[in-house]
């Protein structure tokens, strides 16, 4: 699924006990697309409470939040429990904290050095994309709350209505993996919100809905055991707020999922007779294991190999992460991938694993336990690497339409549609469109090669993709 690694969205905690004081800001410097991106952190002290904020310059990010800030002795201990990741570090006590950052699957060494008053970096003019919507609107933008029938979720969001009396189609914007706000903001892009405008223009109502964890939605109970199934309750959520309004035409309200939306969009309308159709962008049509595998062999096996070589690498990638779908337990989880690697280890000398792999060790893959355990992601890996999207493709009789860019390296296309399609057609669904886009990425954009970063291309989504969908959906519902 989708696993795109933003580089300001991250982990800071702290309560400080250091007899010095460590109030100011810090920078250093993280690896992304290729590149070195700044991270400038403002140590704030209130009484004997410490907050921070954070800074992303080279994204034009500035002033965001920090959940808790923690410092106990020299350690410093951070946390945003909304991106999956964190920070530790030891502070000299002086102007250095060394450590390690982590962002979901990602950590790198993350050193901090503390800037002078004159040496902060100021906010500039955020960078707004050409297809990003501005005001003012020819529709209404209406920003809304609501809550899930125990009150233990309150949901933000943003519901766009075409102008005019009358009962309108609509969609929810259920978002791929990762927490989003409703914009499905990505560095300067603002996906979602550049579809949602699109289809209302075109007289379609979309809700798109904050994260939980994410802007104004609340993170819920047992955030453990979150999984792709506990979300899919959230979009049912949105699915009777719109049922709730007198302006929505409760016939014709569909689901547009990417990424992992993509697979939480059949969930739903498997069970509910009401989904008057769906639409999977970028969406799985194989196992979350076959997904993950391959997004892991790109990380850790080195390319030009011999179809020899690759798949003794490739194993080694499958038989350690399988230990995510035995077991949601932290320290049986940590032992089976040190087993695993150790097992292959006894077949492969240390010469060939550095020619095979791009690291070195079991605990570049162990560290993985460890990130999804900060994460309160074990129960989410778990569901993700064990389901099988045809069974609930098999049960959809609504019209369903799928579209994957050629160049997605994240979800690969060929596959997945084959898949979608062969459950669809096991399941005597004869209702549906499969279209495979040239060019575009995971995210929907033109792209001149399947790597170009997201963030540096000028396109936030295809014209040619966003009609497509507009099309579809009102030859379906008309």
């Amino acid at each position: 699924m989708k696993k795109v690694f933003i580089a300001f969205i991250f982990l800071f905690s702290g309560i400080v006990t250091i007899a010095q004081d460590i109030t100011g800001n810090w920078q250093g410097l993280i690896p992304a697309g290729g590149k070195n991106l700044r991270l400038i952190f403002h140590v704030i002290k209130s009484g004997e409470t410490y907050s921070a904020k954070f800074d992303s310059p080279d994204q034009n990010a500035f002033g965001l939040e920090v959940n808790k800030t923690r410092i106990d002795n020299d350690s410093i201990i951070a946390e945003i429990t909304i991106i999956h990741g964190g920070y530790n570090g030891k502070w000299d006590g002086h102007d250095d904290i060394k450590g390690i950052f982590k962002q979901g699957p990602a950590s790198f060494d993350l050193n901090l050095k503390r800037l002078s008053d004159a040496e902060k970096t100021k906010p500039t003019v955020a960078i707004i994309k050409s297809q990003t919507p501005k005001p003012p609107f020819s529709y209404s933008s209406e920003n809304i709350v609501y809550d899930n029938i125990d009150h233990s979720v309150h949901y933000a969001a943003t519901l766009t209505r075409p102008a005019g009396d009358g009962k309108f189609p609509a969609v929810v914007i259920i978002s791929g993996s990762g927490s989003q706000d409703r914009d499905g903001t990505l560095g300067a892009h603002k996906s979602y919100a550049v579809l949602a405008d699109y289809l209302t223009r075109k007289g379609i109502a979309v809700l798109r809905v904050d994260d939980r964890g994410v802007g104004g939605t609340s993170l819920g109970n047992d955030i453990d055991n979150i999984t792709s199934e506990v979300f899919s309750k959230d979009v049912e959520t949105g699915m009777a707020y719109l049922q709730s309004r007198s302006d929505i035409d409760t016939k014709k309200i569909g689901l547009i999922g990417h990424s992992e939306g993509g697979m939480i969009a059949p969930m739903i309308a498997s069970r509910r007779e009401d989904v008057a159709f769906i639409i999977l962008l970028a969406g799985p049509g194989i196992s979350g294991e076959k997904i993950w595998d391959y997004q892991m062999e790109r990380n850790y096996i080195k390319p030009g190999l011999n179809e020899k070589d690759y798949q003794k690498a490739a194993r080694l990638v499958h038989n350690v992460f399988s230990a995510f779908i035995k077991s949601t337990d932290y320290t049986t989880v940590k032992l089976d991938m040190a087993h695993a690697y150790q097992n292959w280890r006894k077949e492969v000398p240390d010469t060939m694993e550095i020619r095979l792999l791009t690291v070195k060790g079991e605990e570049a893959f162990i560290k993985w336990a460890e990130v999804m355990k900060a994460a309160h992601a074990l129960h989410w890996i778990n569901y993700f690497l064990s389901y099988q999207p045809a069974g609930n493709l098999q049960k959809v009789k609504c019209p369903l339409l799928a579209l994957n860019g050629e160049s997605d390296i994240q979800v690969r296309y060929k596959e997945n549609l084959s898949g979608i399609e062969a459950a669809l057609k096991k399941g005597n669904n004869k209702h549906y469109q499969l279209t495979a886009l040239p060019g575009l990425n995971h995210m929907f954009q033109t792209c001149k090669t399947p790597l170009d970063n997201y963030e540096t291309l000028e396109e936030t989504f295809s014209p040619k993709a966003l009609q497509l969908i507009s099309d579809w959906i009102h030859t379906t519902v008309k």
